[in-house]
């Protein structure tokens, strides 16, 4: 059971689809009230919608993460609309499978602009509030691929390889002034960022093979997520800070 989340505010990255919609709902439901940040705005909209419907509160709001100006717009309309952020989820991201020698400068600047100063730009915009109040926890999005590697998107890797970096330097700096701040690391989880990557005539086959190296057998699925992301934001993990959990069917064991 979720405990409570009555009383916090949740901004989430990433919120109008997968991951992000998933845990947003998750978030409202334990009585968070969201801002759902993404840059696809009809998507934020969309799980605002879908949040309101069951009788959360939610705030969709437009922003590309990897430009400061626009994430501070939209953390200021965040704080306006439901009130101080306690609860941050930086999930915003996109996938690319290409060989490394092939990579562009644009595709790894790309992919590090997104992922790790997107991570950081939210973040910064966020903390002030935090560190004034003395309290906050903070969910970053990694990768399984960030833990072992992966052929064919080493740019992603890496870039998620950063934010563990990244989460672990945040946690021990701010664990004095009360916020935690803790990643999670899924294997392939069936959302639309993954299936994109994918040609559609493609796409059993490579369910069918990705699936046999996962020891439970499947790809993982959204709602499988969000639970633990609620829990690292919530009051039952306040003794966990700069760790990173992998979300990955038993996979990292081999």
């Amino acid at each position: 059971m979720t405990a409570s989340m009555e009383g916090r505010v949740g901004f989430v990255t990433g919120g109008g689809s997968g991951m992000g919609r998933e845990t947003a709902k998750l978030l409202a439901k334990a009585g968070a009230a969201v801002a759902v940040a993404d840059r696809n705005v009809d998507g934020a909209r969309e799980t605002a919608r879908l949040i309101e419907a069951a009788d959360g509160k939610a705030f969709p709001v437009a922003v590309d993460v990897s430009d400061a100006g626009t994430v501070n717009t939209a953390v200021a309309a965040a704080c306006e609309a439901l009130g101080p952020i306690t609860a941050l989820v930086n999930i915003a991201g996109f996938y690319q499978v290409v060989e490394v020698q092939d990579i562009t400068d644009e595709d790894w600047a790309a992919m590090f602009s997104v992922h790790v100063t997107g991570t950081f730009n939210v973040t910064r915009a966020i903390l002030p509030g935090m560190i004034a109040r003395k309290t906050g926890a903070i969910v970053n999005m990694s990768s399984l691929h960030a833990l072992r590697g992966q052929a064919f998107s080493a740019h992603y890797a890496a870039a998620k390889g950063a934010i563990i970096g990244f989460t672990k330097s945040l946690a021990r700096e701010k664990a004095p002034v009360g916020i935690r701040c803790n990643a999670v690391a899924p294997g392939p989880i069936e959302t639309p960022l993954w299936l994109s990557a994918i040609p559609p005539e493609d796409l059993e086959a490579v369910k069918s093979k990705r699936a046999e190296v996962i020891p439970l057998g499947r790809l993982g699925q959204a709602e499988e997520i969000a639970p633990m992301i609620v829990f690292l934001l919530g009051p039952g993990a306040s003794f966990i800070t700069g760790q990173v959990i992998a979300l990955d069917g038993g996979e990292s064991m081999a």
